[in-house]
């Protein structure tokens, strides 16, 4: 255990602050919460941006007596510290002895006095910490403990060199409009070379950034480094997936594929040289061949080969299977093995008499979605709307079976299927203007066509994007055909987006986190309002403002 740093945990009214070598971060205690829990996880935190799995966590009480902890990042506890002399921090107060409390535990921590005689190791003599109050949460009450806020501590081992301070993105103003809903304050950004490579999640939910061949996890909250990866090559696509019950980051260019695990090294995979690589083609990586075979990559990096039909084109890659679809004709192929003899194709149903097939859509998670022009009207008047038509795919080997699982209609007379957008991982299709939730079986029709992008459909419309949800709801508008849209929302509502440094592009792209709402100066304490004159019948012109409230908030 490295006697320095030592994380300084703040605790006051309301909120835990956490010091990590000058590194600070704020957490609040919302009244359903732990103050312990919460003193764990921003000790945690701390511990993490320092770089180590385990830290020193420290307080002095007012009298002089000492509190010890050890945060364990792993795990989450906030624990006593061992006694033994080896591992006694010596300050310029003088001994300070182990404790702490458990994450769960009673007080916080067994006291013990700090003698009053400088302590020093080898001849070497520390500086004296300045001291400051505050107060301290324990499961015994609320008392005054006294932390140190600076000082050089000397380490146990001369061996031993300090862990470097781990860098925290500054926050940062987008430069072109936001998103509906969100502000142009972002509270962390980072660089990003190609701006059109797409930022991704990771399976902890951390914002995974590309700039050229590296990809960077960061802290959704802080935008911290959390890993990194780097390829042999200049990323141009990047995809999680979840093979064999691992995690796999795809990363790629127009002719190579890696993928990362746990480790820092590329998982290689052989792509031969005329296959394109598909990284948003279902719930694993392929590679279509212009032979009509496709190969479906597994988590180790080695692929298997699925032929496809001649008259059909891949739609889907389900695990180790390949959905493939007659397009026109509404003929569907499961294949399930590498062997040239083909399961017999399934027809998808017509929804009604005299309804004619659009085409079909694509697949996500097995389910195939086609769009149907519904027959003629009463007394043989004009097509009555569209269907959409949703289809679950059994698994038999020799003969592939469809079922139709949802129906929906909808008023207008087309869905244009080229230029199909899929969001795979909130199963969502858009379709020229109209918005099909694969997962629940909905459609809806918009205002007009938009991008499909972080489970949300956002369309410009008269002079506004608006941002429009799964259930076809506008959720929120903004008063700017330019607005941006985020690649995706974290799980605590930041929009993270791209956008290029400046109009001139001299500054380098980056990726911005987005608040909902960005901070606001404060006005000045000695400011005060004028009395407001009498009125007149006669406005003075010189005295009217010229700029509306909404540019002058």
């Amino acid at each position: 255990m490295h006697p320095w740093p030592v994380i300084v945990l703040t605790i006051g009214e309301g909120e835990i602050v956490a010091d990590a070598n000058g590194d600070v971060l704020t957490y609040p205690v919302l009244e359903d919460a732990s103050p312990a829990d919460v003193a764990a996880d921003a000790a945690s935190e701390a511990c993490r941006r320092l770089g180590l799995k385990a830290c020193r966590v420290q307080g002095h009480t007012e009298d002089g007596e000492v509190y010890e902890m050890i945060v364990d990042t792993e795990f989450g506890t906030l624990e006593e510290r061992s006694t033994d002399p080896a591992t006694t921090l010596t300050s310029g107060q003088g001994t300070v002895h182990g404790q702490t409390s458990a994450r769960t535990g009673g007080r916080l921590g067994r006291r013990r006095t700090s003698s009053g005689a400088t302590a020093a190791r080898g001849g070497v003599r520390r500086p004296q910490a300045r001291r400051r109050k505050l107060m301290m949460w324990g499961s015994a009450g609320v008392f005054v403990v006294t932390v140190g806020v600076c000082g050089v501590y000397v380490l146990q081992d001369p061996e031993v060199t300090p862990a470097a301070t781990v860098y925290t993105p500054p926050p940062a103003q987008l430069p072109v409009p936001a998103p509906a809903g969100w502000d142009t304050y972002a509270t962390w950004t980072a660089p990003m070379q190609s701006s059109t490579v797409r930022a991704i999640l990771d399976s902890s939910g951390h914002p995974v950034s590309v700039d050229g061949s590296t990809l960077t996890a960061h802290d959704p909250k802080t935008g911290v480094e959390r890993w990194t990866r780097t390829a042999p090559f200049t990323i141009s696509q990047v995809a999680l997936f979840t093979l064999d019950g691992q995690s796999r980051v795809a990363a790629s260019t127009a002719r190579e594929l890696v993928m990362f695990g746990d480790g820092p090294d590329p998982i290689r995979v052989d792509v031969p040289q005329n296959g394109t690589i598909v990284l948003d083609g279902g719930t694993a990586p392929r590679v279509d061949l212009p032979t009509k075979q496709t190969l479906i990559v597994a988590a180790d990096g080695s692929t298997v080969s699925r032929v496809v039909p001649a008259a059909a084109e891949p739609i889907e890659a389900l695990g180790a299977d390949l959905v493939t679809a007659d397009l026109q004709a509404g003929r569907i192929w499961r294949v399930t093995t590498d062997s040239a003899a083909l399961p017999s194709p399934a027809t998808l149903p017509a929804p009604a008499e005299g309804a004619e097939l659009i085409s079909v859509l694509g697949s996500i998670d097995g389910r195939v979605v086609a769009a149907w022009k519904n027959g003629d009207g009463p007394s043989g008047g004009a097509s009555d709307g569209v269907s959409i038509g949703f289809y679950d795919l059994g698994t038999a080997p020799d003969a592939t079976e469809v079922t139709q699982a949802g129906l929906v209609t909808l008023e207008g007379g087309d869905v244009s299927a080229s230029g199909l957008q899929l969001d795979r991982e909130n199963t969502l299709m858009l379709a020229g203007s109209v918005l099909i939730d694969v997962s629940t079986m909905k459609a809806h029709r918009l205002p007009g066509a938009g991008k499909l992008s972080a489970g949300y459909a956002w369309v410009n419309t008269d002079g506004e994007q608006s941002r429009i949800n799964p259930q076809g709801e506008i959720e929120d508008t903004t008063d700017s055909t330019q607005a941006s849209v985020p690649d995706l929302i974290t799980a605590d509502g930041k929009a993270i987006t791209r956008a290029t440094g400046s109009p001139t592009g001299d500054s380098p792209n980056s990726l911005y986190a987005l608040a909902d709402t960005g901070p606001r100066p404060a006005a000045s304490p000695t400011s005060t309002i004028a009395p407001t004159p009498a009125t007149t019948n006669t406005p003075d012109p010189a005295s009217t403002s010229a700029v509306s409230p909404k540019e002058n908030p």
